[in-house]
């Protein structure tokens, strides 16, 4: 039988579509796999600080699907994962996958390999989750190459916790909203002995890390809604002490938090030797706090029977613009692993799919990252809260959280203790971060 030309490139153009469709169904083309009988048999590990039974369960799925890849998980100790991840790797037998905690992009960039834009670009990360994922896990090579180096497992972030029974008791029907509503809930809520001394704080805040659960992601955020710049453009010198416009943002945020420490201060309501706010609260004695959807389970171990509640953070009186912080963990393909390109199959699957996401977020309770279950999730009586905050969530390149931390815990105790005046706490403060910065956070 003979053809003509045109019957000829009609004939070829049905059969390259058969082919293009089998190699869909049948695992030929790469990350558009459902079958895997022709794929070869890959090992992947992954380490981590997350439950065991929770992160196997989550793989399972993935591996139901991949039935030629097989992933073991190893549960590690978070006070000595960092370390334990570095050792394994600097001795060449460390995991293919690791959980990568949002800060650690800036110093740990050179021991993880970015996906590919086939995989996951910086555009379409963007429309999957919010922008704090972008500020965090995406970084620009030497050629100016924008690249996803992880994806996140869920968003917390740092909300108002209230006693909900200390506030009916005083007659107050609604958590503040900003800063000045909380301001003036003090004089209702402070509860001091004949001597002056405070037995019952109004709000866990103005003292050190000391007694102060997260006071120095606190005071960060508060520079953040006053409008500081953190850092330089190029992420290599801290700035926070600089001058915005006619003002000095950091400058404002500090005073502002060590007020309320301040005993001359209307708004005095802490000092550093007072019990530390978490086990305070939980005793009923703290009115309010600030603190993490992963703190919550503790406050209800410590307490089982205390009624609190969770509401938005404050934000500044008249913000036109939610700012809110974050601190979670994702997942990244680190460097020994000989099978990339799975790994990062495995990642994407587990954390950019809604069935395997979702599955972790009813097993961990962390707060949703996929915008998808941000919207399911966002009038949840639990999750609620931290979910929609997460659309607000920013951070600075913090190339050392614990140290950073540390040396914010350290210039509010030079202010409250009058070692220092604030202006000085803080240069000195923005001269230890940008020291950090410098060394990489070694």
């Amino acid at each position: 039988m003979n053809f003509t030309r045109v019957q000829l490139i009609m004939i070829g153009s049905v059969v390259f579509v058969v082919l293009l469709l089998a190699g869909i169904f049948t695992g030929i083309l790469p990350f558009t796999r459902t079958a895997t009988q022709q794929a070869p048999q890959v090992t992947l590990t992954i380490w981590g600080i997350e439950d065991r039974p929770t992160m196997q369960n989550v793989i399972a799925l993935y591996q139901n699907l991949r039935t030629n890849v097989h992933i073991s998980y190893e549960q590690h100790d978070p006070t000595t994962y960092e370390q334990d991840l570095l050792n394994a790797l600097a001795a060449g037998n460390g995991p293919d996958i690791a959980m990568f905690h949002s800060s650690w992009l800036p110093k740990h960039y050179d021991k993880i390999v970015p996906a590919t834009d086939a995989q996951m670009s910086a555009v379409n990360l963007d429309k999957l989750f919010p922008s704090v994922i972008t500020q965090d896990f995406v970084g620009t090579d030497s050629t100016g190459k924008q690249s996803v180096y992880a994806l996140p497992l869920y968003i917390d972030t740092l909300a108002l916790v209230y006693n909900q029974d200390t506030f009916d008791k005083n007659g107050i029907a609604l958590a503040p909203q900003d800063w000045l509503d909380l301001q003036n809930l003090i004089p209702k809520l402070l509860q001091k002995d004949a001597s002056g001394a405070i037995t019952k704080p109004a709000v866990a805040i103005g003292g050190s890390g000391k007694t102060v659960d997260n006071a120095g992601d606190l005071l960060s955020l508060l520079m953040l809604q006053a409008g500081a710049q953190m850092t330089n453009s190029a992420g290599t010198q801290a700035t926070f002490s600089a001058n915005v416009g006619n003002t000095i943002p950091g400058l404002d945020a500090l005073n502002f938090y060590t007020k309320f420490s301040d005993p001359s201060n209307t708004y005095y309501t802490w000092n550093d030797s007072l019990p530390y706010s978490l086990d305070s609260f939980a005793k009923g004695d703290t009115a309010m706090i600030f603190a993490y959807q992963s703190e919550l389970n503790t406050i209800k171990n410590k307490n089982p029977y205390l009624n609190f509640k969770v509401a938005p953070m404050p934000q500044p009186t008249g913000a036109q613009k939610a700012v809110n912080v974050a601190d979670y963990w994702g997942l990244a393909v680190t460097k020994n692993s000989k099978n990339p390109d799975w790994a990062w199959d495995a990642i994407l699957y587990l954390t950019a799919n809604e069935t395997p996401a979702e599955q972790y977020l009813q097993a961990t309770q962390h707060p949703p990252a996929l915008r998808t279950l941000i919207q399911k999730y966002a009038n949840d009586p639990n999750l609620g809260v931290f979910a929609q905050q997460a659309l607000s969530a920013h951070s600075w390149s913090e190339i050392n959280k614990p140290a950073i931390r540390d040396i914010f815990s350290q210039m509010i105790s030079a202010v409250t203790t009058k070692q220092l005046q604030p202006q000085d706490a803080l240069v000195q403060a923005e001269h230890q971060v940008t020291q950090l910065i410098q060394a990489r956070g070694q």
